[in-house]
């Protein structure tokens, strides 16, 4: 949508980033996606580091939660070490690979993968709109199963703690969306994680340029203050929330917005749920799958 109000304060937190020229746009590519969420798992079963270099970003952001439910932070470098660490050795373990599309537009997907592991929640980018646009996994929080040091909760008690997650991811994100839609910028001190990774395309519906850029914390603070600070939002502006998969300590979820879509990654840290990783775009020329 071409918003005045809403171009200018994107315009005020925007890097210098150079625009794609315009492309048609074109349904998600569904096996595409699996095939690169699948080169993401067989980089690590059969030890192929050339598969992790075809269908992972170099700005790979990955964060889980190992069996003691302590907390690892990998980049695109450290995930390759990882790999290579098994060249000469013996490969890991045959396991599956389940790959589950949660949701996917033309530039963004959101997948969830069970392996040997655990279970991995996937953002992915594709690099143009175009034929020849690529995916990639560029955003990964991931839980091991079991978690072991988890108390022992009866079954009513463990179904009541998940609703309770569940409320409190919800209202979690609610606190996002209302930062930019009231125009309170100190809702996100409360609902993002410090180290937030956020990445995402925007596109001018009058030009049709798509211009794709990080976004700091700081940034979002900024534009937080800005962006209904004259109040030209509407009363019936999108706010859909949908918590579209949940464990002990990780959460995905897709917000739908004035703006477009968000992909969400939550983690629970010292009983408090915050946002960690965010993939967004502006909503597609085409229907959403």
């Amino acid at each position: 949508m071409s918003i005045p109000a809403l171009c200018f304060s994107l315009a005020l937190i925007l890097p210098a980033t150079a625009q794609e020229a315009p492309a048609p746009a074109r349904a998600p590519d569904t096996a595409a996606i699996e095939r690169a969420v699948l080169d993401y798992a067989e980089a690590y079963y059969e030890v192929r580091p050339d598969y992790a270099e075809r269908s992972i970003s170099k700005q790979l952001d990955k964060l889980g939660f190992d069996t003691a439910a302590t907390t690892t932070r990998m980049d695109y470098a450290g995930f390759l070490a990882m790999v290579n660490w098994f060249q000469g050795r013996d490969k890991p373990a045959p396991g599956p690979k389940q790959v589950e599309i949660l949701h996917a537009l033309d530039r963004t997907a959101l997948v969830k993968l069970t392996g040997s592991w655990g279970v991995d929640y996937m953002q992915l980018t594709r690099s143009s709109a175009d034929a020849d646009g690529v995916w990639q996994t560029r955003h990964v929080i991931w839980e091991a199963t079991p978690l072991t040091g988890l108390p022992e909760l009866s079954d009513d008690e463990q179904r009541a703690l998940h609703v309770a997650d569940r409320t409190a991811v919800q209202a979690v994100v609610n606190e996002y969306l209302l930062a930019f839609y009231d125009a309170q910028p100190e809702r996100l001190t409360s609902s993002m994680h410090t180290d937030l990774v956020k990445y995402g395309f925007w596109r001018d519906d009058e030009s049709g340029d798509v211009t794709p850029f990080p976004m700091t914390l700081e940034q979002a603070r900024s534009l937080a203050a800005s962006f209904n600070a004259s109040g030209w939002l509407p009363d019936d502006a999108p706010r859909s929330i949908e918590v579209l998969d949940l464990r002990d300590r990780i959460a995905c979820v897709k917000l739908e917005a004035v703006w477009g879509f968000d992909y969400m990654h939550l983690v629970k840290l010292d009983g408090r749920w915050q946002i960690l990783q965010v993939l967004w775009q502006s909503a597609p020329l085409v229907p959403a799958d």
